[in-house]
């Protein structure tokens, strides 16, 4: 075989393949042996071009929710069921259904506040699917100066999704390293604009 630069260059068409590894499947996982595949250029490019295109966001009238207690896990909801998106839907307790495989981007947005000053909040988050939980814990540590006050908590989150109606809870603990106490509020705001809800998921899939 000669060497690959002394062969003509050309300017490549759609049509066209190039060799490569196959290293996973299209469910993510591992192929044995990771076999030498020819891929097209057309092929590449739909790759290339994908983006996270947004299912949905849904969101929380709820004045308040949160724990009951201490070390006690609360399942968060996010408002009405949606179910406007072919790929993945959400039902009125919070719980997220995958009907397609794919990649997922998912953002949860909540403000958190005390209920008296100076509290030390110790609030962690996960993502759980029934079994395991995905992904790290997010650990929320706030000192409360004034009960009117909320912290932002922003969790962003890529998953992905090999096996349809797989589904994810996402939930709180208040922690015994702090106080008994953090809850999820919305927030009024004047001029007469929305309010700020107290949890929101936003989930966008790779296409």
């Amino acid at each position: 075989m000669a060497i690959i630069y002394s062969y003509p260059t050309l300017t490549p068409q759609m049509g066209d393949k190039v060799l490569g590894s196959n290293l996973v499947d299209a469910s993510g996982n591992a192929v044995t042996g990771n076999p030498t595949v020819q891929y097209s250029f057309s092929e590449i490019k739909t790759l290339v071009d994908q983006q996270f295109i947004e299912q949905f966001s849904a969101s929380s009238t709820a004045a308040q929710q949160g724990p009951s207690a201490q070390n006690t896990v609360h399942q968060i909801e996010f408002g009405p069921a949606n179910n406007t998106s072919t790929s993945v839907t959400l039902d009125v307790n919070g719980k997220v259904t995958w009907l397609k495989t794919g990649t997922y981007y998912i953002t949860q947005e909540y403000y958190l506040q005390g209920s008296a000053a100076p509290n030390n909040l110790y609030v962690l988050f996960r993502t759980f699917d029934g079994t395991d939980q995905i992904g790290s814990t997010h650990a929320e540590i706030y000192n409360v100066q004034n009960v009117n006050n909320a912290k932002r908590v922003v969790i962003q989150q890529m998953v992905n999704i090999t096996s349809p109606n797989t589904y994810y809870v996402f939930q709180m603990i208040r922690d015994a390293n702090g106080a008994n106490d953090g809850t999820l509020y919305k927030k009024l705001n004047n001029n007469s604009w929305e309010v700020s809800p107290s949890a929101k998921i936003t989930i966008s899939k790779l296409i």
